[in-house]
């Protein structure tokens, strides 16, 4: 049972079919044989019984005149039936008349049948009887056992019963008859498996192929996390609806990973990258620049006199303050530039292979761009504000981006010293 749980769907459909089959093949043969059997008994039954009626309708005359030679005469010719092992007739009182012994039978044999056929005669009429019909003679006993077969049949002269006429036959020939169908029977089945089993095996590939198809698509998704893919079918199915029922589980743990990718990488007050997103990039964007030997810009921003904005206008005034600052800065950067929101009031702008002359552009757009604006927050009030900047650019060959970062803090601090509202810059 362990073994049959380990194999694979397509193979126990197959087993399942074939053990189907083979059953079913079984139930069909033994019916067909049976029935074989059942009628082979009846023939057998039916040419002894033709024979006993033509022997009976000759013996008449002999067993009323107690002709013991005529009888011996008409028994004679039963001779060409290799089958017919001992015949005899007797008269009323059970004096035997004459006997007839198959030259291949020994006569101890003989007298052990001849004792047999007169208990069967003994019996009720009709007792055992194969295939009794209307017309039949009064007195006739017939059956089959497991070597031989009998017919008793009553003799009769001038419509009077004057004895007995007793033939047995042994069941070679039905036997002969039965081993033969049995061997067409069982290569006939075979075939007829076999042909069977091939046609299932095609048959079960309908089933198994959208299963395993699915499964190696399920297998090909799992290494590659790859959740846009979409697995195609043509079932209109319980296989259509489970196909369609994975796309939708795949659409529902894309938008998952994208929900929990966006919350991983954005702030949530700003849209902006966040510090951990910023830092990642910052380290792909130094790679790069140390690789090819480009510069990298850092712009490092800070709100003047946040602490007096919230505690002007509150936080909410404040948090409207730094959502339109990253505004701002989004559409002051290029477009493969980021722009992220670094911790309280402070942002990072990272420009990648970004010269001096390229990166002050950039932050002077920024700084413009904040000290023009005004902030409408949502009870009606506006306010202005501006914000400091700090620029570094490092060529990238031996930079790090803690130092780069550093570097541009450094510039921003000198740039609040300053006295706000400017951009002070340093380069490697």
């Amino acid at each position: 049972m362990q073994f049959f749980d380990r194999l694979s769907i397509r193979y126990k459909l197959a087993v399942l079919l074939a053990l189907s089959l083979a059953l079913g093949l079984c139930v069909s043969c033994g019916v067909a044989l049976y029935s074989t059997f059942a009628a082979e008994r009846q023939s057998s039954l039916r040419a002894l019984h033709q024979i006993a009626a033509i022997t009976s309708e000759n013996m008449g005359a002999a067993l009323a005149f107690h002709d013991a030679h005529s009888a011996a005469k008409i028994l004679a010719p039963l001779h060409t039936n290799p089958h017919v092992r001992y015949v005899f007739v007797e008269d009323e009182q059970g004096q035997l008349l004459g006997q007839y012994r198959a030259p291949a039978t020994p006569q101890a044999q003989a007298s052990a049948w001849h004792i047999a056929l007169q208990q069967h005669a003994a019996r009720p009429a009709f007792n055992r009887r194969e295939d009794a019909q209307d017309g039949s003679p009064d007195g006739l006993r017939q059956g089959i056992e497991s070597d031989y077969h009998y017919v008793i049949y009553p003799v009769e002269f001038d419509g009077q019963r004057i004895g007995t006429l007793a033939l047995l036959a042994d069941n070679e020939a039905m036997y002969a008859k039965m081993q033969q169908f049995v061997v067409w029977q069982g290569a006939a089945s075979v075939l007829i498996l076999l042909g069977l089993l091939l046609l299932s095996w095609r048959l079960q590939l309908l089933f198994t192929r959208p299963i395993l198809e699915l499964i190696a698509g399920m297998h090909r998704i799992g290494l590659s996390k790859d959740y846009a893919t979409v697995l195609a079918t043509h079932h209109r199915d319980e296989f259509g609806e489970l196909y369609r029922g994975f796309n939708a589980m795949l659409q529902e743990v894309r938008v998952r990973d994208e929900k929990l990718s966006q919350l991983a990488t954005t702030d949530a007050l700003t849209g902006l990258a966040n510090r951990g997103h910023a830092l990642e990039t910052l380290h792909t964007m130094l790679t790069r620049a140390q690789r090819n030997a480009a510069p990298i810009g850092v712009i490092l921003l800070d709100v003047d006199h946040f602490k007096q904005v919230n505690d002007t206008y509150g936080h909410p005034g404040g948090d409207q303050v730094l959502r339109d600052i990253a505004r701002i800065a989004q559409a002051s950067v290029r477009t493969y530039d980021l722009a992220a929101r670094f911790g309280g009031e402070e942002f990072l702008v990272l420009c990648d292979a970004a010269d001096l002359p390229t990166t002050l552009e950039v932050a002077e757009r920024i700084r413009a761009s904040v000290a023009s604006h005004v902030f409408c927050l949502a009870d009606g009030r506006t306010l202005r504000a501006s914000v400091s900047l700090g620029v570094y650019v490092g060529t990238g060959a031996h930079a790090t981006a803690t130092a780069l970062i550093e570097a541009a803090d450094q510039a921003l601090y000198r740039a609040k010293q300053a006295g706000r509202n400017r951009i002070e810059s340093a380069q490697a």
